[in-house]
């Protein structure tokens, strides 16, 4: 009887740990996000205004008065937040002609913003297009400065119609059919029909999204392959529930490997996406063994997608890389003397006219740079996170300004209502976290659909950063704000009953 009872308090005594590493883990969770939603808060108003005034002391005034003004508002945030879930649920439209007009919209809005703003590709959105063409007419491809993805993506497109300035505007409208209809799936998976409403509609009329349409960027490739890779992954975790693990469908675990195999090829910073796939799976704690085979089939699945690229350039070159040779320039670029946090075309020393030595150097000269100027460099991280977060019209930058000779005069409030967009959405993240963090899934969308955001934001804070880095987690971002507003719509609609 005494053995008893001792294994008894024994296991009441386990319990009472496990409930409070579970509390312990939580409570993490929780200020990680909302630290994050205030960088963001207070990134925005802060770039917008230095780089209209050029005053810091100007901009963080700017930036603290709107934080603040935020964190004023949130004992208020249910009527909000209500009033919005309300106005963008709208109950009495069937699913399938809500999805079909918002899908809709939302190509018309494309196609009309590319005609009436065409633009004249430059850049790297020229490079892939020129690499695209010579792929698709058999030509021989001299440099692997830039990855392949883009253009190994317009390239079958080429051979089919042929090589045609609005083939990357179809391209483009075509990946956002897919992106939509992934942003649906996503959030109809994790918490219902209510909050995939809500989010396609914003995924189709995200401003710096929907203005990217017409200038061949790689982002909105990504926006595809992203969302792709995290509906596979949780859809091999189970085929109807994400955490309750009946058996795993490899398959899924298989395509989830090559749709991010194929993101890496088109921005080499995902080669280290499976560690996101790591950290989403030590929240759900469902078994390390099992966690460790799927993200091993994952990653094997990934490089796969990768080799063969990988093989052609060694066949070419008669060297091994991997995917592109540009990785060293961009960290040098990054993290140097005169770095300014974003990209800069000139670094404090100039690199090999070779490719393959400069990419060598690169590497070699950033690290000695950060190794000797730790305190420049952990400032230069946090300039590189406001860079990142504090801005959302890259669209508009895009078609507005740099590919045409003279900006228009719609481009100032064309940026400022993308912004705007971007403000609100995360003033409804922030509102709405205790909402997030109720439902007993919260381990599931943070893995699934933060965790990744966070992770670009980690590299972001050492490599090159950008405000068109975020643009492929605009499916993530669309679903966490759906979960919010869907969540104070259902509130709603309970009490009215």
């Amino acid at each position: 009887m005494e053995h008893s009872d001792g294994q008894n308090a024994g296991s009441i005594v386990d319990r009472g740990k496990a409930r409070s590493g579970a509390n312990r883990g939580l409570h993490l969770a929780q200020v990680v996000f909302v630290l994050f939603c205030a960088e963001t808060l207070f990134s925005l108003p802060y770039r917008s205004v230095y780089l209209l005034r050029q005053s810091a002391s100007q901009a963080w005034i700017a930036a603290l008065f709107v934080l603040v003004m935020i964190c004023a508002c949130f004992a208020f945030r249910q009527p909000v937040l209500r009033a919005l879930g309300s106005l963008l649920s709208a109950p009495s439209i069937g699913n399938k002609a809500w999805l079909s007009f918002w899908l809709i919209f939302g190509l018309a809005l494309r196609l009309a913003w590319a005609l009436r703003f065409p633009v004249t590709l430059k850049s790297d959105n020229l490079i892939y297009f020129d690499v695209a063409a010579k792929m698709a007419h058999g030509q021989s491809i001299v440099s692997v400065f830039n990855p392949p993805g883009l253009s190994l993506f317009l390239a079958p497109f080429f051979m089919v119609v042929g090589t045609h300035t609005w083939v990357p505007l179809l391209c483009a409208l075509l990946l956002f059919i897919a992106t939509y209809l992934l942003t649906y799936a996503l959030a109809a998976r994790i918490q219902g029909s209510l909050a995939a409403r809500i989010a396609t509609m914003l995924v189709a009329i995200w401003p710096s999204y929907f203005t990217l349409v017409g200038v061949n960027s790689k982002e909105t490739l990504l926006a595809a392959l992203v969302p792709a890779t995290l509906y596979f992954y949780l859809k091999a975790c189970d085929p109807k529930v994400g955490l309750k693990e009946a058996h795993i469908h490899w398959g899924y675990v298989i395509a989830a490997g090559l749709c991010m195999g194929f993101a890496a090829l088109t921005q080499p910073g995902y080669l280290l996406f499976p560690c996101v796939l790591f950290g989403f799976e030590m929240l759900r704690d469902r078994g390390l063994l099992k966690a460790a085979v799927r993200i091993t089939v994952f990653s094997i699945a990934m490089l796969a997608s990768i080799a063969p690229w990988t093989i052609r350039n060694y066949l070419v070159f008669h060297r091994t890389v991997l995917i592109s040779t540009n990785g060293g320039s961009v960290f040098y670029r990054a993290n140097n003397p005169n770095a300014n946090a974003q990209y800069e075309p000139e670094n404090a020393a100039p690199l090999s006219k070779d490719e393959f030595e400069a990419d060598k150097q690169g590497y070699k000269m950033a690290e000695d740079w950060i190794v000797h100027n730790p305190g420049a460099f952990a400032v230069l991280m946090v300039r590189k996170q406001v860079v990142f977060l504090g801005d959302d019209a890259v669209g508009v930058f895009e078609t507005l300004k740099f590919h045409i000779d003279h900006p228009v005069p719609l481009y100032a409030p064309a940026k400022a209502i993308s912004n705007l967009f971007w403000l609100v959405l995360w003033t409804v993240l922030f509102f709405g976290f205790p909402l997030l963090f109720k439902p007993g899934n919260w381990r599931l969308w943070y893995g699934l659909l933060f965790l990744p955001f966070l992770y670009q934001w980690a590299i972001d804070s050492v490599f090159e950063s950008g405000p068109r880095h975020h643009v492929p987690y605009v499916a993530l971002l669309a679903v966490l704000a759906g979960m919010v507003l869907s969540s104070t719509a259902r509130q709603k609609l309970h009490s009215n009953e």
